[in-house]
C-alpha cells in the first residue's frame, strides 16, 4: 500500500502538535513496511525527501507585502490552483492508494482535496484543530469560546473579527469558508480522525455525520521522548506551564491563582514556572507584576530537548489551563511520560488523558478558586503520593497511546476503502 501524507509543513520547527502527529504517522507506517508519499510546501528549512519536486511555492501569509501581492497570497489562500497542478503531478507520476490529510488549509487549500478525488483517490483526514467548522480553527474569540458560527454562519468571523482581530483577515477566513461550503470540498473526505471524543462530538454538533468521524489518538514516540528524560532527577519547588503563551492557553488564569493562593501563605517556597514564547508574554509578564508575585512567577524563555524534559521532571506537577477547547495537548503525554502529575480544564479532550485523583486532577476552566484549591491540593500532599500520581499517568499513557492500537485502527481505515 502505498499511502501519501499530506500537511502544509515538512518541517518540525513549524506547525506545533499537528506537524508532530504529521511526522510519528509517517514514522509509524514506514516502520510497518508500508511505502509513504509526501506533499507539502517548499521551506528552507524543510526535511530532505525526494518528493520536494512536486510541493508548492512557498509563501508567508504575516509577512508585509503590497496590497496587489496580499491579493495575490489571498486568492491561494481561497483555492490554490498550484497546489492542485502539482498534487496531480504526484499522484500520476506516483500512483499512492490512498490519501491522509493533516492540516493543509491556508496554504495549499482544500484544492488539493478536489485534485485527490478527481483521481478516485479515497481521502482520509485528521481533524487537528476545529477549521472543519471553524473559520478561525479555534471555536474561541474575543478571550472566550466561541460557536457562533453553527450553523454556517460564517458571516459572524467577519462581525467579531475572529482571525486576530483583523478585519481583513477574518473576512478572507470567512469567503473561505463559505466558497468550501457552497463547492462541498470537505464533504469530499471519505472519513475524518479525531484524536479525542470531544472533538468528534463537536464535530457531530455542527452537522458532522457521526459515521464519518473515527476517533483514534495521535501516535507518539514515547521511545524518543523518553531519551531525553532523566528519571533520576527528583522534584524541586515549582510547578509548571510550558507551551505557546496566547490567550487561549489560560497562562493568565494560572498567574491569578498563584496569586490568590500566595494572599493567603499557601504557597509557601513554591513557584510557577513558565516555559515558552508568544504574543502574551509582555502582557503576562505586566499581570504578575500587577498582582504582585513576579518574584512567584518565573518566566524561562523557549526550550527544546532535554532542556525541556530536565524541567517537566523536577516540577512538583504540570499545568494545562486551558480556557479554549483543546483537542489532545502533546503536553499531557509528555508530562505523563516523564512520570508527572497533571493538572487540566475541563474544557475539550484534555480531561480524556486524565484519570481524576489517581494520574492528576481536573478544574473548572475559568474558575480561579476551583483552580487555586486544586493547586494546593497537589501541593500538600506527600512527595510519594505526587510520585504515585506520576506513575500512574505513566501507565495510563501508554495504554491510551499505545501506538500498536493506533497503528491497526489507522492501517483498518485505509484498508475498508480500498477493498
Amino acid at each position: 500500500m502505498k499511502i501519501l501524507q499530506i500537511h502544509k509543513y515538512f518541517t518540525r520547527k513549524r506547525g506545533g502538535g499537528s506537524v508532530t502527529a504529521f511526522f510519528e504517522t509517517i514514522k509509524m507506517l514506514t516502520q510497518k513496511g508500508h511505502e509513504v508519499a509526501v506533499f507539502s510546501m517548499q521551506d528552507k528549512d524543510n526535511n530532505p525527501t525526494s518528493y520536494s519536486k512536486y510541493f508548492t511555492k512557498h509563501f508567508d501569509l504575516n509577512e508585509k507585502s503590497n496590497p496587489c501581492k496580499k491579493m495575490k497570497l489571498a486568492s491561494k489562500v481561497l483555492y490554490n490552483f498550484e497546489a492542485k497542478r502539482n498534487l496531480e503531478k504526484l499522484i500520476s507520476e506516483e500512483k499512492p492508494d490512498i490519501a491522509h490529510l493533516h492540516n493543509f488549509y491556508h496554504y495549499l487549500s482544500p484544492s488539493i482535496i478536489s485534485a485527490l478525488k478527481k483521481n478516485n483517490i479515497p481521502v482520509v483526514m485528521t481533524l487537528h484543530d476545529y477549521k472543519l467548522i471553524c473559520p478561525n480553527y479555534k471555536l474561541f474569540s474575543k478571550g472566550k469560546v466561541c460557536e457562533k458560527c453553527k450553523g454556517g454562519k460564517y458571516h459572524h468571523c467577519l462581525s467579531n473579527k475572529c482571525l486576530k482581530n483583523s478585519l481583513s483577515g477574518s473576512f478572507l477566513a470567512m469567503l473561505e469558508a463559505y466558497l468550501h461550503q457552497v463547492i462541498g470540498s470537505y464533504e469530499k473526505v471519505d472519513m475524518f480522525i479525531a484524536p479525542s471524543r470531544f472533538m468528534k462530538n463537536k464535530c457531530m454538533e455542527f452537522g458532522i455525520p457521526e459515521e464519518k468521524i473515527k476517533v483514534i489518538r495521535n501516535p507518539i514516540d514515547i521511545e524518543s521522548i523518553g531519551k531525553d528524560i532523566d528519571y533520576s532527577l527528583g522534584e524541586k519547588n515549582y510547578f509548571l506551564y510550558y507551551g505557546r503563551l496566547s490567550q487561549e492557553k489560560g497562562v493568565g488564569d494560572l498567574i491569578k491563582a498563584v496569586s490568590e493562593l500566595e494572599k493567603e501563605n499557601l504557597l509557601g517556597e513554591n513557584i510557577l514556572h513558565i516555559v515558552g514564547k508568544g504574543p502574551e508574554e509582555e502582557n503576562l509578564k505586566n499581570l504578575a507584576k500587577e498582582l504582585g508575585v513576579e518574584n512567584k512567577v518565573k518566566f524561562l524563555g523557549f526550550r527544546l530537548g532535554k532542556d525541556l524534559m530536565d524541567a517537566v521532571r523536577q516540577a512538583k506537577f504540570v499545568a494545562v489551563p486551558s480556557v479554549w477547547y483543546d483537542n489532545s495537548p502533546m503536553v499531557i503525554a509528555e508530562a505523563q511520560i516523564s512520570k508527572k502529575p497533571v493538572l487540566v480544564s475541563d474544557l475539550g479532550g484534555s480531561k480524556e488523558s486524565i484519570i481524576e485523583g489517581e494520574t492528576g486532577f481536573v478544574f473548572k476552566s475559568g474558575n480561579i478558586k476551583d483552580l487555586s484549591e486544586k493547586i494546593k491540593k497537589i501541593l500538600a500532599l506527600q512527595k510519594e503520593e505526587r510520585e504515585l500520581l506520576g506513575q500512574k499517568g505513566y501507565e495510563n499513557i501508554m495504554k491510551i497511546n499505545d501506538n500498536e492500537t493506533i497503528y491497526q485502527e489507522t492501517i483498518g481505515i485505509y484498508e475498508s476503502f480500498l477493498c
